[in-house]
């Protein structure tokens, strides 16, 4: 390997190195910044919620209203079978298989209205739903009258780059983009959580009851703690011992290269020493 072609190796070498030690290190920051989230939802599930006016994303809230009827979209969804013997919170098999999330509009009780006239509703995911064996969704009940319900107040969902997409003019979705769903039921905007939250940027996503035994089946706190990934730890061991790989290599091709050239000059020495 000529001057020139090694320097390009060295700077190349150098420059995918500090890459991945710069990946690995951002996951390690990122699972501090994940501790901390879920540090965060965990102080909220044990305190007591706060009102829907005063709330910010993943706070718990609380909120008294009433359900619309006629104001439901549902979004696609699975949950994988449990393992042999897992049990929630409550020690149920966990419900799995194909389902949606039901999505209704919730009409708070001290809701304002807007220029139209139309009553403010805010987007509520009531939990998950099992459908049956051919897809179609089962009957279920509404709570009639004014019902008080707990959740926690989450971000809305959005598309990811590859397929499935959301329909919303078809009204078929398979993310919880509150903002699209809210459109497809024509709800007037929303009042908003607080001024840093616009209109459907968030939904409630629906605590379960203590007596729940029916679906749709709301969040399990503790079920709903567990399940938040956070494998940020595996990620940057991964990019640091790619690191580590690269500068091994690079070690061995160099070492490799400068033995096989001492071997080169001994072989010219022997030569000249036999002339």
């Amino acid at each position: 390997m000529r001057g020139r072609s090694l320097l390009f190796f060295m700077a190349f070498t150098l420059v995918g190195t500090l890459v991945l030690l710069g990946l690995g290190t951002w996951q390690w920051q990122r699972r501090a910044e994940k501790r901390e989230f879920i540090a965060a939802i965990e102080a909220a599930a044990k305190g007591p919620p706060n009102s829907f006016a005063r709330a910010q994303i993943w706070d718990r809230v609380t909120i008294t209203g009433r359900f619309l009827p006629d104001r439901i979209a549902y979004v696609r969804t699975s949950r994988p079978a449990p393992k042999p013997g897992e049990r929630d919170s409550r020690g149920r098999v966990p419900a799995s298989g194909f389902g949606v999330w039901v999505m209704q509009a919730f009409e708070p009780l001290d809701a304002g209205k807007d220029e139209y006239g139309k009553t403010y509703s805010v987007l509520v995911s009531r939990g998950f739903l099992p459908t049956l064996p051919n897809g179609a969704i089962p009957p279920f009940e509404t709570p009639s009258g004014e019902v008080t319900l707990t959740g926690f107040l989450r971000p809305a969902e959005k598309e990811g780059i590859f397929p499935p997409y959301n329909n919303p003019a078809k009204g078929v979705f398979f993310f919880r983009d509150a903002g699209q769903i809210a459109a497809f039921l024509k709800l007037p905007n929303a009042p908003k959580a607080s001024d840093s939250l616009p209109a459907f940027a968030t939904f409630i996503d629906r605590e379960a009851l203590p007596d729940e035994t029916a679906p749709p089946f709301g969040v399990e706190v503790k079920d709903f703690l567990k399940a938040i990934p956070n494998n940020h730890l595996e990620y940057a061991i991964t990019w640091w011992s790619l690191a580590a790989t690269n500068i091994a290599v690079a070690g061995f091709f160099l070492f490799a290269r400068r033995r096989r050239k001492l071997g080169l000059a001994s072989d010219e020495n022997a030569v000249t020493d036999a002339n």
